[in-house]
């Protein structure tokens, strides 16, 4: 399918019209949510940083399956996180000591990452294709998070994405950290429906809608770029 292009108009969604999906604003849980980052190296076999996050997830609606929308009606990201890479566990602490220095993640001089989307396309197997950017170190580089969403209840919402980062980007470009020129990024984040100001919140689905508490995402395997 050829994608096509929503700048944040209006769009006559006759046909091709999305599924409902997750409207509203969700909290991202930070003690049930994080970042893994997977990358080979040296003598070591596959590696696996986890980070603690915190954020926001929100959406207005999603786009006709195949649209790109580049921007909401809100004009707000349909995810916005920052990373903590003072927190990475690789179970090796000795490692862990070292992904902190200044010759990987510099969390001294870099204390936060963020990692905030640019674009969205539903694909027709339901799977979100979320562009967006990360900025670590000082350095912005874009990713392709192919993403699942579902709600578990009407007020939690579990989010999944899988992308792949140059290693650069991350402060892992030289030798001993590895010897793979890209990294991989999962996410799997918690979250819990924001509640407005008069004490309501905000409706899960339209009317008619209600009691579908899943978007129509398959359990297909993640793309990995």
């Amino acid at each position: 399918m050829t994608p096509r292009f929503d700048l944040g108009a209006p769009v006559d969604t006759a046909t091709d019209r999305s599924p409902p999906g997750p409207i509203g604003t969700w909290t991202i849980d930070h003690a049930h949510s994080g970042v893994a980052l997977t990358w080979r190296r040296l003598r070591l076999g596959t590696v696996t940083g986890r980070l603690h996050c915190l954020g926001i997830i929100h959406l207005d609606d999603l786009p006709p399956v195949g649209v790109v929308r580049f921007q909401q009606p809100s004009r707000l990201p349909v995810l916005t996180m920052a990373l903590d890479p003072a927190s990475v566990e690789t179970g090796d602490a000795r490692l862990d000591t070292r992904l902190c220095g200044p010759d990987a993640f510099d969390v001294t001089r870099h204390r936060w990452w963020t990692l905030r989307s640019e674009s969205l396309e539903l694909l027709p197997t339901g799977i979100w294709r979320l562009t967006a950017t990360l900025t670590a170190r000082g350095t912005a580089d874009l990713v392709e998070l192919r993403s699942e969403a579902e709600a578990s209840d009407h007020d939690t919402l579990v989010l999944r994405g899988r992308g792949v980062l140059d290693r650069g980007a991350l402060g892992l470009g030289k030798p001993p950290w590895t010897r793979s020129p890209r990294v991989r990024l999962d996410l799997e984040l918690h979250a819990r429906r924001v509640v407005t100001h008069g004490g309501t919140q905000q409706p899960w689905l339209p009317e008619p809608q209600r009691g579908r508490v899943k978007n129509s995402a398959t359990s297909s395997s993640y793309a990995t770029g």
